[in-house]
């Protein structure tokens, strides 16, 4: 996969997890029980939405 840096937000739920989005990736946000978890389900997220994006020939950032 290629490297990319993007903007990521981070809120805190009401129900005490963390909601990691990039706005950037259409469709790409993640939970986790601390922000770290969070940002790693993220990646997760995001790399099976490049994989995704590559085998249908589509633009893997928003915007581009």
């Amino acid at each position: 996969m290629d490297s990319y840096r993007l903007p990521v937000q981070i809120e805190l739920l009401e129900e005490g997890i963390y909601l990691a989005s990039c706005p950037a990736i259409q469709g790409c946000h993640a939970e986790g029980r601390t922000i770290g978890e969070a940002l790693d389900n993220l990646r997760s997220v995001a790399q099976t939405i490049y994989e995704l994006c590559r085998e249908k020939g589509l633009p893997f950032i928003t915007g581009r």
